[in-house]
């Protein structure tokens, strides 16, 4: 499509050559002529000048260097907004296949071969349910949502509108509660539900766990990346982002705007409040005041851990000047 077309959709306004005709979207290394790309961080300024994009999508400021641009507000924004008008998402048609096993209420659904759907479960119009999804007894699945091949819903739980389930993805499994005895472990039944807010994306091989009694939740527009785990009766509040391999003990909750990065363990009884971030590979062991940031394990103040890490660096070379100092002053009492 012509690139003041494209500005348009994406929400730009073209300096240069709106007449370009654009074919797709590349990186700043892989783009030609006839595609666009774009720029969202500084430090890529010297690929931007030297690549062979037709056009760039640059923030409002940017240096353009004689080169055809798209200005917009935020370039990675408006990046995914220009691959979404290249690869639009094909959508089946409505309907239950035959290959389908389906004893609830699927109208206006599309549910593909060798799906099921029990007795008394409801999914909503516009959804698509993919080869070898579980969605059980009584659960309910809202509408426009993505049940990715092999993810479930187990029974009784609740999936708001909008919602993405990754292959794999399991909500409501069983969660992880045991009484010790001194014959061996006695399992505490999950009756409890999981609730999946509107908006929420969970990722493939990840799983929310049931709770023993009440609800586990996320809530609306959280994010969860790959094989993450949130235990049985955990709150995970409003527009979340949790990286990969990150835990939420059962019991905690988180406030609205956390982000929990790759191999983050926050664990159970907590409260994290609305704002606050952990760093990459933190175990949180208390809880975590709004806006804060924590890192480590076990996590402290963010710059507290920068400047243990820091001292930890220089510790070698203070260690060979102790050892010095000491064979010095050892060398003067013998003599």
């Amino acid at each position: 499509m012509r690139l003041d077309e494209l500005a348009a959709a994406v929400g730009g306004v073209v300096e240069g050559d709106g007449s370009l005709q654009i074919v797709g979207v590349a990186g700043l290394e892989e783009a030609g002529p006839s595609q666009l790309s774009f720029l969202a961080n500084r430090r890529y300024v010297g690929l931007f000048r030297k690549c062979a994009a037709g056009a760039v999508l640059v923030g409002t400021s940017e240096n353009t260097f004689g080169r055809t641009v798209v200005r917009c507000r935020d370039p990675y924004l408006a990046f995914a907004k220009a691959l979404a008008v290249f690869h639009p998402v094909a959508k089946p048609p409505p309907g239950v296949h035959a290959l389908a096993v389906v004893e609830g209420n699927c109208d206006g659904a599309t549910i593909l071969p060798l799906a099921y759907v029990g007795p008394g479960a409801v999914v909503g119009r516009g959804t698509i349910v993919q080869p070898h999804c579980y969605v059980g007894a009584g659960a309910s699945v809202g509408r426009d949502c993505v049940l990715m091949a092999g993810s479930v819903v187990m029974d009784g739980c609740v999936v708001g509108d909008r919602v993405v389930l990754n292959p794999g993805a399991v909500v409501g499994g069983e969660g992880f509660g045991f009484v010790p005895t001194a014959s061996g472990l006695v399992k505490i039944p999950q009756t409890g539900r999981a609730l999946i807010g509107d908006d929420v994306e969970i990722g493939a091989n990840s799983c929310v766990d049931r709770a023993a009694m009440g609800d586990t939740t996320v809530a609306t527009g959280s994010k969860l990346d790959n094989l993450v785990q949130i235990g049985h009766g955990a709150e995970i509040g409003p527009h979340n982002v949790l990286v990969a391999y990150s835990a939420v003990a059962g019991s905690t909750r988180t406030g609205t705007g956390v982000t929990l990065a790759a191999r983050t363990l926050l664990l159970g009884h907590l409260e994290v409040g609305d704002g606050a971030s952990v760093g990459a590979m933190s175990m949180v062991t208390d809880d975590v005041p709004a806006g804060a940031k924590r890192t480590g394990s076990p996590a402290m103040e963010h710059r507290a851990w920068l400047r243990l890490v820091t001292a930890a660096k220089e510790l070698p070379a203070l260690l060979k000047r102790v050892a010095a100092l000491e064979k010095k002053g050892g060398g003067g009492g013998a003599g």
